[in-house]
């Protein structure tokens, strides 16, 4: 059950791509685009590249031993350690730079639910806009950091579901 190489290889490929991860988050902001808006899809970038490059150094080293359920395994693990790197980065980030980084992020949410207004009242009713609207003057930095690690991980599954297949035996 408990693989001690798969968990050696998640380590280190998901710190470095948790590291590359964040180092793209802080280029973005530094570069004045909002990191955890539209332009921060592209920090999530580095996560299919590494754990197709760890899935194959565990095809290549550990004689091409590598069925579906190791493989999916290890992109999981390469998920979860980028997720956990990137989002306590992130949220290192977000606290070294101050408050400023959260309010950027808030007023372009808010922009952007006043010019979806009408399809959003539409499908999701008047009060479940207010709310969300509400919501949004609440967000802390730790928020942004869970989310990070939410969206991280969730990208990391499909990713990992994908390699897994692809380099199956």
């Amino acid at each position: 059950m408990f693989n001690q190489t798969i968990v050696r290889i998640g380590i280190r490929y998901g710190v470095i791509s948790g590291a590359v991860c964040f180092a793209l988050v802080a280029l973005l902001y530094f570069m004045g685009y909002n990191p955890f808006g539209e332009a921060g899809r592209i920090s999530y970038l580095p996560i299919p590249v590494f754990i197709f490059l760890a899935i194959r150094y565990f095809k290549k080293y550990n004689f091409g031993d590598l069925s579906f359920g190791k493989g999916f395994r290890l992109g999981l693990a390469v998920a979860f350690y980028t997720a956990l790197c990137a989002s306590m980065l992130v949220f290192l980030l977000i606290y070294l730079v101050g408050p400023e980084i959260v309010q950027q992020h808030v007023t372009e949410m808010k922009v952007l639910l006043e010019e979806s207004r009408e399809e959003q009242v539409r499908v999701l009713g008047q009060q479940m806009y207010e709310e969300g609207l509400k919501a949004l003057d609440a967000v802390t930095p730790s928020m942004l950091a869970a989310d990070d690690f939410v969206r991280r991980m969730f990208a990391g599954l499909v990713f990992s579901l994908v390699a897994a297949i692809f380099f199956r035996k």
